[in-house]
């Protein structure tokens, strides 16, 4: 129960502070970082919960956050490496 509270204080801080941020430096941040395809006219609903969560969560469980995101790279190279392998193999001619 202790957890869930913390979590909870933790979301709403982040979201209340990336809230009042949005213009200053979250905008411009995600605006940076994302393509176009990613980007809409409100961002501000949509990623400032999404970045509350993911900070609450980090604040909560770092282990847990940092093993996910580590499993997640692993897939990535080496689904990136099997690509390359078989795009290697196929003839196209």
């Amino acid at each position: 129960m202790i957890v869930t509270l913390i979590w909870v204080i933790a979301f709403a801080v982040i979201l209340l502070l990336c809230l009042k941020r949005w213009e200053a430096s979250v905008s411009d941040m995600l605006h940076k970082l994302l393509p176009g395809a990613l980007r809409s006219e409100d961002d501000r609903w949509v990623w400032c919960p999404a970045i509350a969560v993911l900070g609450a969560t980090a604040l909560v469980r770092p282990v847990d956050m940092l093993l996910t995101l580590l499993i997640l790279g692993l897939l990535a190279v080496i689904g990136g490496k099997l690509m390359c392998w078989a795009m290697n193999k196929i003839d196209f001619h």
